[in-house]
């Protein structure tokens, strides 16, 4: 596919990328706060950016770091402003330097323990090369699997399970499963399966998705696709170092929470249950679900409980810990940043759940108050990445209180139709979806071969598109914010995403293009809606921009023009993950909007670093 933008949920290589540069070395500033290149390879590398000119690499980097200043600007006026003194920002950023500080405690106490020899790097490879061919039985019943482990034992084929088969989650009827290295979350079970001679079966195996036995029915060898790709070593040792973690965290968790204590407070964690039971079973009468259709508690409904519980109530303490609180408003503000979805709003399904949620919060908090103790907040890069989450926290709360500021009048749109006198319109396939492991997904099946409008059919979440296809029909390209402009740079059936937008994620085909001499002969009440929404975005535009013109005035800025052209990025952009040592994730560094335009309502232009 010509120049499709890829997207990737990135797992262990992250690491490698947020510690590539130098803290000590800078690209610029705004104010007194200073960008650092490490900051701004990781925003470049591990999120979608906008630009004037997407193809142009020294474009890319001019507005991605005119955009990192504005949010600097806006996050030290939003300081000024007492922005940091609210409810909202105080706990947000508790929790994301709790939820970092606790990936810094993981890299030091599991990370730096993990050791690989070369012989495990050789057994790796080794497995690399083949693939198993196995036929399983599987169960939840341990006493299903032993019965029928001991049949087999004495003289009972394999293969006839028919008296089986309906107590059985996997029977050996169905088709043979190909085993490869790295596919088996446990080590142990991989272990098992390799030391298997072809004919043989394993004793029954406990792992996480219940009782299995494997019978080894062949052995294929393979020639790795990516065996010359330089990241084909990086993979191998992902896998060894995950499992080898896995091990060591097993180990140190059990002595760790060994003397930990926490009593739930039963009678405030009912109260709480009953709420959220009631607020999610009134959004399943709604059918307002969330991602994979699951109910959730979004901001919202957070709210709502606060204002219910009222201030006094949300100072108690929902969990008794020894030496610390836990308060109810703690809790339900951590469930922005750990989300709480069910599928069942019944009362009993919703206490077991949430007390998951609630359980596993109390263990992050541990981990991350052992940290804090620990001084691991005070790590050079652990102090710039709650940085940058909290100037993000700051610049966007100053950013949305313009959403009120602007209007438009029946007479503007009506004027604005009349004097189109010459359109650009485009036509676009778009898949939208609000879930970003939903659009990795899309672009697996991209590159599998897979027709860009059939996926549309499949995964778009765009309602009035979704039965054609995910064809839009031609439209002004001044049309749906971000997308029409967009669209406008594209090359024709040129993919492009995923593209940040209020409804969720869009990937994009452009599909077709055309002016008009004259205004289109389209009932004025059928684009009505889109002018409006038009003028609006180009209004708010403006005085955003300007508000930060004025904001670099005050403060200053400053570009090092070379240092910025010397940073050496992919020219890949992708959407990263970050994954949270003790578990847990968040996207890598925060997205950015294209907040690059402001530049232009400078009365001079930007002065250059010596």
């Amino acid at each position: 596919m010509d120049k499709l933008k890829y997207f990737f949920a990135v797992l262990f290589a992250l690491s490698g990328i947020l510690n590539a540069q130098s803290a000590d070395k800078y690209i610029g500033k705004a104010g007194n706060e200073k960008i650092s290149e490490r900051e701004f390879k990781i925003r470049y590398e591990l999120v979608p950016h906008l630009s004037r000119d997407q193809f142009s690499e020294d474009s890319s980097k001019q507005d991605l770091a005119n955009s990192i200043i504005a949010e600097k600007l806006l996050a030290i006026e939003a300081n000024r402003l007492g922005f940091d003194t609210t409810e909202y920002y105080k706990y947000s950023a508790q929790q994301i330097k709790d939820l970092l500080v606790r990936d810094a405690l993981y890299n030091k106490v599991i990370s730096a323990q993990v050791n690989i020899s070369q012989q495990d790097i050789q057994k790796a490879i080794d497995r690399k090369s083949k693939s198993l061919e196995v036929k399983i039985i599987s169960a939840q019943d341990s006493s299903i699997i032993y019965d029928y482990y001991k049949k087999i034992q004495s003289g009972v084929s394999f293969d006839s399970i028919e008296k089986y088969s309906d107590e059985l989650e996997y029977d050996s009827n169905k088709a043979v499963v190909k085993i490869t290295f790295g596919q088996m979350q446990d080590d142990f079970v991989e272990d098992t399966l390799y030391s298997l001679k072809i004919g043989n079966y394993t004793s029954p195996v406990k792992t996480n998705g219940g009782w299995f036995i494997f019978k080894l029915i062949g052995i294929k060898s393979i020639v790795p696709m990516n065996a010359k790709d330089p990241d084909y070593d990086k993979t191998i040792l992902n896998v060894i170092r995950m499992r080898k973690s896995r091990i060591v965290g097993l180990k140190y968790l059990g002595k760790f929470y060994k003397n930990k204590k926490a009593v739930v407070d039963s009678t405030l964690f009912i109260e709480l249950t009953n709420k959220v039971s009631e607020i999610l079973t009134q959004k399943k009468a709604n059918h307002d679900y969330g991602n994979h259709g699951l109910l959730y508690l979004d901001e919202q409904n957070l709210i709502k409980l606060m204002d219910d519980f009222g201030p006094v109530v949300l100072k108690k303490d929902i969990v008794h810990i020894p030496k610390t609180s836990l308060p109810l408003k703690e809790y339900l503000f951590s469930l922005i940043a750990y989300p709480f979805t069910i599928k069942d709003p019944s009362l009993n399904t919703t206490a077991y759940s949430l007390m998951e949620n609630l359980n596993k919060y109390i263990q992050y908090k541990f981990l991350a108050e052992e940290g804090l103790k620990q001084g691991l907040q005070n790590a050079p890069e652990v102090k710039e990445d709650i940085n940058i989450w909290k100037e993000d926290y700051l610049a966007k709360m100053l950013k949305n209180t313009f959403k009120d500021s602007v209007s438009v009048t029946d007479e503007e749109i009506k004027n604005e139709y009349l004097n189109s006198s010459e359109t650009e319109k485009v036509n676009i396939i778009e898949i939208l979806n609000d879930d970003l492991e939903v659009i990795e997904t899309v672009f697996k099946e991209l590159q599998a071969g897979k027709d860009f409008r059939e996926l549309a059919k499949t995964y778009s979440q765009r309602t009035w598109t979704k039965a054609n296809g995910g064809e839009f029909g031609y439209f002004p390209v001044s049309s749906f914010g971000k997308i029409g402009k967009i669209a406008s740079r594209m090359k024709m059936n040129e993919i492009y995403g995923p593209v940040k937008t209020d409804s969720g994620y869009s990937v994009i085909k452009l599909i077709g293009r055309k002016s008009t001499a004259t205004k289109s002969d389209e009932d004025f009440d059928s684009v009505k809606t889109q002018i409006k929404y038009s003028l609006l975005g180009k209004e708010f535009d403006e005085k955003f921009y300007k508000y930060i013109a004025r904001l670099a005035e005050k403060y200053q800025f400053s570009i090092d023009e070379k240092a910025l052209k010397n940073v050496k990025v992919t020219s890949i952009p992708m959407f990263a993950y970050r994954y949270i040592g003790f578990g847990g994730r968040i996207a890598a560094v925060p997205y950015l909007g294209p907040w690059y335009e402001w530049i232009k309502y400078l009365p001079k232009q930007p002065e250059v670093m010596p």
